[in-house]
């Protein structure tokens, strides 16, 4: 069974993925929710020190990266949702679902450029990427892929 707090972060992130999809952004009026949700139900759950963990490992790799790129690779707004996403899978699956993220974000952005249907500095949401990275993290975590 999937734990309450990846269920929020699940949510919240498909509910991202769609906005992003759309418009090219992820509002906080989205991210903070998710991640209040989250960390409420972690808190609840017993399990705040993992979530606390997953936020640090998830959204610290994303800023990581958002300070190299100086926020040309990706925006904050995906830096608070995987902070989101962090909180409610915890630092292993989080980090399974940013790796899955990248992983699905560079076969379909080599297909663009392979199909020339995109160049190089055509822009291209990462929300989408990391609410399916997240799907499938928490699908397997929860067992639901075996």
């Amino acid at each position: 069974m999937i734990a309450l707090s990846a269920a929020a972060s699940v949510c919240g992130a498909l509910i991202a993925a769609g906005i992003d999809a759309r418009t090219g952004r992820i509002p906080d009026d989205v991210t903070r929710p998710t991640s209040a949700i989250a960390l409420g139900l972690a808190i609840a759950s017993g399990v705040v020190v993992t979530a606390l963990f997953g936020a640090l490992a998830v959204g610290g790799s994303l800023l990581l990266l958002y300070a190299i790129t100086r926020g040309r690779g990706l925006g904050m707004g995906d830096v608070k949702l995987g902070t989101a996403i962090g909180i409610g899978l915890g630092p292993t699956s989080g980090l399974a679902a940013l790796g899955g993220a990248f992983i699905l974000g560079g076969i379909y952005a080599g297909w663009l450029l392979a199909t020339r249907r995109a160049n190089r500095r055509d822009a291209l949401a990462f929300g989408p990427f990391l609410a399916t990275g997240t799907v499938l993290a928490a699908s397997l975590a929860s067992g639901f892929a075996s």
